[in-house]
């Protein structure tokens, strides 16, 4: 598969304090990757360097085989999307209006309407109006309208009860079969993130502490306790 985004040895924090620590990732086109571990761990500051928001200090950031550009809007133009934890949407906007911001939209509200019908009857409500999952529906919908061939999805459960988590993997997955989106994915829920990912990681202090394909980490349950502490390890074998 085509590699879609690249970190290589990136180190990235905030006032010169390394939040992430040489950082290795690779993401191919149709890909899910589960980006994993506690609160703290450095998963947002790892998509926030990917997509463009924070320059690291160290490491390179190549996308689409090409040095990621400097303003975030360059490479949301060419096709690196980022879903913040906050949900990128306006309250006191209409759904049509919320999609209405991003460049192109019309040519793409069709597609965004198959994959999430639900906010079809709801285009005129504004958004304060709606549902957490309906807001979180409406952020991912709104960086597909953008036609991304990359997407960083920052804590879709956040806020959100497990059933609305479930109801909206599905059309995660989707994006990633039918449109060949490559897609990073940080998540709390760890069984519902397993269930759509390719490949997973576990940060832990800004360090890759485990990795493995979906189905290893959901294998070895234990690896995956241990890592969230702090401890490396190899799926299939206990840790040392």
């Amino acid at each position: 598969m085509t590699e879609a985004l690249r970190l290589d040895r990136v180190t990235a924090g905030y006032a010169g304090i390394p939040a992430v620590r040489q950082l290795d990732l690779r993401l191919a086109q149709g890909e899910i990757l589960a980006l994993l571990g506690p609160n703290g761990a450095g998963k947002t500051t790892t998509l926030l360097t990917a997509a463009g928001v924070i320059r690291p200090m160290a490491g390179t950031v190549t996308a689409f085989g090409r040095p990621l550009r400097r303003r975030l809007e360059q490479n949301a133009h060419a096709g690196l999307v980022l879903v913040p934890d906050t949900r990128g949407v306006f309250h006191n906007l209409t759904v049509r209006e919320n999609l209405a911001l991003v460049r192109g939209w019309r040519a793409g509200l069709d597609r965004t309407l198959e994959l999430f019908p639900a906010l079809d009857p709801l285009m005129s409500r504004r958004c304060g109006q709606l549902s957490g999952g309906e807001q979180q529906m409406l952020a991912i919908a709104k960086a597909l309208t953008g036609r991304p061939r990359v997407l960083l999805i920052d804590e879709m459960s956040m806020g959100l009860a497990p059933i609305a988590v479930r109801a909206l993997l599905p059309s995660i997955r989707t994006l990633a079969d039918r449109l060949g989106a490559g897609i990073v994915l940080v998540e709390q829920h760890i069984d519902l993130a397993l269930s759509i990912a390719d490949r997973a990681i576990v940060l832990h202090h800004g360090r890759v502490v485990l990795t493995g394909t979906a189905a290893e980490l959901r294998a070895d349950r234990h690896a995956v306790a241990e890592a969230y502490f702090g401890t490396s390890a190899t799926p299939g074998s206990p840790p040392s």
